[in-house]
């Protein structure tokens, strides 16, 4: 199957489950008032819209024109830095909202005592559903040897809202046992700014990688896989000959696009040929884009 046909199948059946976690997300939340919710609903509304987004970003990137003869692979690392720091922005406004809500209990003994009722049924469906579809989107990754830079991004923030559930589910459990006279019984006001803060520390680090990654393929820089770069190498060091030296191997990804550049050398100039070498390039070329569908190779002659 054509790897953009992988790529999209997976991000389709991501926007089907993120619609119906985003209106159930919503719906428990507008019933609750419970601010760790609005970081898993509005989560996963952030989750669904870049999830349309990305469908129509896969569709457009590997098309070429006279004006970008190479395709629009760089809308995929774009797409996934600015998911990220969505995500980023998303996750600091509801530490400081709960961080107010915690303020005002603790200093003036302000608060509404939390409905955790339909949450535990909420959340059991969430959890399964969340790590589900990460898996899912992680095994379409896979299949295409982990060149989908939007199916990370995708793994990663499905991943990062399945945590979230399982932690407020959790939490809402132990709060549902708290009488109102116990000495936790602060927590049937604050629990949300102790669920939301926990779980932040322990995910916020998952934004920053994709970002990490998508600046270095928007800027130009050597691809991070070494999965994938020790596969090429293999490929390329066994299709040359052996009076060709491969003196380096520099692999340059953006979005699912690869450019590949090979420093190589002879004994002299002449004893390479060229008209052999060509076949040798196109043997790679074959055989890498199995592998990579976008693929482009570069043998370069270093005197």
């Amino acid at each position: 199957m054509n790897q953009k046909r992988i790529e999209q199948r997976g991000l389709w059946l991501g926007i089907l489950i993120n619609s119906i976690m985003a209106v159930s997300g919503i719906t428990v939340f507008l019933i609750t008032d419970i601010e760790a919710l609005f970081v898993d609903a509005y989560f996963t509304v952030i989750t669904l819209v870049s999830g349309i987004v990305s469908i129509i970003i896969s569709k457009v990137s590997s098309k070429k024109s006279q004006r970008f003869p190479d395709g629009l692979f760089v809308l995929e690392p774009i797409f996934s830095l600015c998911q990220s720091l969505l995500t980023i922005i998303l996750l600091s406004l509801s530490v400081i909202t709960v961080s107010v809500k915690a303020y005002r209990y603790f200093a003036f003994g302000e608060g509404q005592m939390m409905n955790v009722g339909p949450v535990l049924p909420y959340e059991m469906v969430m959890v399964c559903l969340s790590f589900t579809l990460s898996w899912f989107y992680a095994r379409q990754n896979k299949k295409i040897n982990n060149s989908s830079t939007m199916l990370l991004t995708e793994t990663k923030g499905t991943l990062i809202d399945g945590i979230m559930s399982s932690g407020i589910g959790l939490a809402a459990l132990l709060i549902f046992f708290i009488p109102v006279n116990s000495p936790l019984h602060f927590l049937l006001y604050t629990g949300d700014f102790f669920v939301t803060v926990t779980l932040i520390a322990f995910t916020i680090k998952m934004p920053f990688q994709v970002i990490k990654l998508a600046f270095i393929e928007i800027s130009g820089g050597v691809l991070q896989n070494k999965q994938v770069q020790q596969k090429v190498e293999h490929v390329v060091r066994t299709n040359l000959t052996d009076d060709i030296l491969v003196k380096s191997c520099v692999i340059y990804k953006t979005g699912m696009a690869f450019r590949v550049r090979v420093l190589i050398n002879g004994s002299s100039h002449d004893s390479i040929n060229l008209k052999k070498l060509a076949q040798q390039k196109q043997q790679i070329l074959t055989e890498l884009r199995h592998k990579f569908a976008f693929m482009n190779l570069n043998l370069v002659y270093d005197s």
